[in-house]
């Protein structure tokens, strides 16, 4: 595929490098003359200095025959004009990252009349993690799907998990079918497990439900312990705080905010009014333990310095914090948040990019297919894909167990006009449905290849 990507910055670069090892043609526009030389002095790309708002700079990109355009600037207005232009070049699929809260809400309105494909709020996501983090264990690995209708967690199956030595149709009727074990890992051999396969201490376990189910399941089966927390502390005042207070607070959690610049500080406090906003360094350990960082149930590092972030992590974490999340976007730091075990670390630029690298996966898998979306699990080896039934459906109507399927593929979930359901015997689908489809075959292209 030929993919133009406007913004060379961390995002731009790591979504050029990675896109670019896949095969794809890309074309990187930034009007930096540092970012341009280094995508010219690393990469195999064609590297454009202009602005991605200018429709010549566009044109010089040979942006008209790209199958996406990918707008990743530090500029929200940047990145909608681009796509804008882009539309208007003929780009089928654009896609922005839009990070101002305060155009969240006229995102969700104007998304259609736009013409996006995607748009990513990096912040907001990170903001989404965190909530999780601080209330349910980090040894799962959580990923979205199916526009967030579905979760899959890949869970390691330690010792005493009463999962152990457990048929998958036990485990299923426990959980009233509202769970489905799709894919389990053994001594590096990937099983898609049926009703009879057996759970073993050391499985690396996929788990697919919807949110709900997933958190009632990772609970009831003591993988994670749910945690009600009363007093959080927060440094740093910027993009990911504003939306995590707005998630926290209608909680009942009593917000202790640090923030070293003055003018962030009255603005959280005039948007925020109900958390406790202070201007202090909350990098500085004795202004910390002034502001009683030991009598906190979590703690979170938001400023704009990774190292800062891990340090002040490690700090509450000698304090005995219960719950401790940095935001870290830097690789090289990677083992100091290994060796002092914090697990909980979220990066906005990786995930921003891995987000828009699986839909460009999917597009690209997707070229003459139904696939909608895509997600590969188990480094690579398993596929989760999501399907939209269209007339040309061999099995619309029909019961899924009078159906014979390949082996290594189940069926994991059905949406039928926006309702969400797991996918048993009895369950049928219909035109117009999405069908969450979970392989170990690689490439399906279509729904009817499921079929044996």
């Amino acid at each position: 595929m030929r993919i133009s990507v406007v913004g060379g910055g961390k995002v731009g670069y790591a979504l050029a490098s990675q896109l670019e090892k896949e095969g794809h043609d890309i074309a990187i526009i930034d009007n930096r003359l540092s970012a341009i030389e280094r995508a010219n002095d690393h990469l195999d790309v064609l590297a454009i200095e202009g602005n991605g708002a200018n429709v010549d700079t566009l044109k010089q990109a040979d942006t008209a025959n790209a199958d996406i355009l990918i707008a990743v600037t530090g500029s929200d207005e940047i990145n909608i004009i681009s796509c804008l232009l882009a539309k208007k070049m003929g780009v089928s699929n654009t896609i922005a990252r839009i990070r101002n809260p305060e155009y969240v809400n006229s995102m969700a309105l104007l998304e259609k009349d736009l013409g996006l494909s995607l748009s990513v709020n990096p912040e907001r996501s990170c903001a989404r993690e965190i909530v999780r983090s601080i209330h349910f264990s980090k040894s799962v690995r959580i990923s979205t799907f199916a526009k967030g209708r579905v979760e899959i967690a890949e869970i390691l199956v330690k010792e005493g998990n009463d999962l152990i030595d457990k048929a998958v149709s036990q485990i299923g009727s426990r959980f009233q079918g509202q769970v489905l074990i799709c894919s389990v890992v053994r001594n590096n051999e990937i099983f898609i497990p049926n009703g009879n396969f057996v759970i073993h201490k050391g499985d690396r376990i996929s788990v697919i439900a919807t949110t709900r189910n997933l958190e009632m399941f990772l609970v009831r089966t003591g993988i994670s312990e749910y945690r009600n927390f009363h007093e959080m502390m927060i440094i740093g005042g910027g993009r990911i705080t504003y939306y995590l207070a707005a998630m926290l607070l209608p909680m009942g959690i009593h917000l202790k905010i640090i923030e070293k610049d003055a003018n962030k500080c009255r603005q959280l406090a005039m948007r925020f009014p109900q958390a406790n906003v202070i201007w202090g360094d909350g990098t500085d350990q004795e202004f910390l333990l002034s502001e009683n960082i030991d009598a906190m149930d979590a703690f979170i590092a938001l400023t704009d310095n990774d190292e800062e972030n891990v340090i002040a992590s490690i700090f509450a974490m000698s304090r005995n914090v219960e719950r401790v999340v940095p935001k870290c976007n830097r690789v090289s730091l990677d083992f100091l948040l290994d060796r002092f075990d914090i697990a909980n670390a979220v990066t906005p630029k990786i995930s921003t990019a891995n987000r828009i690298i699986r839909y460009v996966r999917a597009m690209s898998n997707a070229s003459g297919s139904n696939i909608e979306s895509l997600l590969t699990l188990n480094e690579g080896k398993i596929e989760a894909l999501e399907f939209r039934v269209r007339k040309s459906c061999q099995f619309i109507g029909i019961p899924l167990k009078h159906l014979k399927f390949r082996k290594g593929i189940i069926i994991g979930y059905i949406t039928h006009y926006g309702q969400v359901e797991i996918a048993n015997g009895d369950a049928v689908v219909q035109e117009g449905d999405t069908v969450v489809v979970v392989s170990s075959i690689p490439k399906l292209r279509d729904i009817n290849d499921v079929l044996a």
